[in-house]
């Protein structure tokens, strides 16, 4: 006769060809390990419960039965090498447990199966959601390199631009530190005749000062002359730094739709860029929230640590949680103390999202701000 097994959140169960059950093995009571144990079969792990019974039903005299999941049978076939599994889907045992599963629970002396099915649902969920974060997390990482490959080479784009243009206009890179209004005046203006103080004005928020003195520099410029396919090139290589920018802004944006999915705490504390880094810098959400907040304080200063520790040095305050703006806008000398609130909210932001927690960002950031204040009173 051939035995038919399956499991519930009650255990695992054997039944005939009728349906009647044969022999059981419970589970524990306790949802958590309940619901690893649903977990394990379904990576195909045989649990415990399953060697009992099988166990027990050998000895009986069985030697034929039915299984629903392949990899289960494979793995208990490898166990017990005398008897033959079969793998059936739905089988029998299945199909009664799913079907009459009250009934069952009855018979087996279980009466508030319902709520058993609920909490060990609620950890499955748990459990799931926590293996999609920590693949999505991974995510992060990449993205955050990406952006800072992005960030890398438009800054190299630009440095070559300005040194390219300034042979034919060498007075602007003194007059337009300024990155972004640099490009654009050379893609808009091109030549340096064409730098007129009403044309500078529209495109700019210069003072009309210093438009007139760009304009008087670009009429006495020392610089060579370019032709036309010389300033189209140039001007060619401009927007392409336009739109390396654009695509950088896009992936920004895409980080900050990936920490609310990841870790929508975090997020809130410190926004997306910033989370994602220290995340990225962490080896991800969960390396992150066994993190102590003195080790996320210093997250991305390992290399002016370590030097700090050789020389005897004062060691770093902050290291990438200075770019929030409640640091790098504060004195220097409350800036270390305002680096210790902030890490231990991180701390307490990673460790929800890493155990998909409850949503507290909100009153995480407003914990975190009511201390900034303080510091900043108590500090004069």
């Amino acid at each position: 006769m051939t035995l038919h097994i399956s499991e519930c959140v009650l255990g695992v169960f054997a039944f005939d060809d009728a349906g009647e059950v044969v022999a059981h093995e419970r589970f524990p009571d306790d949802p958590a390990e309940i619901a690893g144990r649903l977990a394990s079969v379904q990576m195909g792990t045989p649990t415990p419960e399953h060697r009992a019974l099988i166990g027990k039903l050998i000895e009986r005299g069985e030697t034929s039965f039915t299984l629903e999941q392949p990899k289960l049978a494979e793995n208990l076939a490898k166990e017990f090498r005398k008897v033959r599994f079969e793998v059936q889907a739905p089988n029998r045992a299945g199909l009664m447990l799913r079907g009459k599963l009250h009934d069952i629970a009855e018979e087996v002396g279980y009466r508030d199966v319902d709520r058993l099915i609920r909490e060990v649902n609620f950890v499955l969920t748990k459990l799931k959601l926590k293996k999609e974060i920590s693949q999505r997390d991974k995510l992060i990482i990449r993205v955050v390199e990406i952006l800072d490959e992005l960030d890398k080479f438009i800054n190299i784009l630009t440095v070559r631009v300005r040194e390219w243009y300034s042979m034919h206009f060498p007075e602007l890179d003194r007059l337009v530190p300024d990155h972004q209004n640099y490009l654009r005046l050379v893609l808009e203006l091109g030549s340096r005749e064409n730098f007129k103080a009403a044309s500078i004005k529209g495109l700019t928020k210069f003072s009309d000062e210093l438009a007139a003195k760009i304009e008087e520099a670009a009429r006495s410029s020392v610089g060579a002359s370019f032709d036309e396919v010389d300033i189209q090139t140039i001007q060619d290589e401009v927007r392409l730094i336009v739109e390396m920018q654009k695509v950088r802004e896009r992936t920004a944006e895409y980080i900050d739709g990936l920490m609310e999915q990841v870790a929508p705490n975090l997020k809130t504390l410190v926004g997306g860029t910033i989370g994602a880094r220290l995340i990225a810098l962490a080896g991800g959400l969960e390396d992150l929230a066994k993190m102590p907040a003195s080790t996320i304080q210093v997250l991305g200063a390992e290399k002016a640590l370590f030097r700090a520790l050789k020389t005897k040095a004062k060691p770093p305050k902050h290291g990438v949680i200075y770019q929030h703006p409640s640091i790098r806008s504060s004195p220097k000398k409350l800036r270390g103390k305002i680096a210790r609130a902030l890490a231990g909210k991180i701390a307490i932001a990673a460790r929800l999202d890493a155990m998909a927690g409850e949503f507290m960002g909100d009153r995480l950031l407003e914990d975190f701000r009511a201390r900034v204040s303080k510091i900043h009173k108590e500090m004069g």
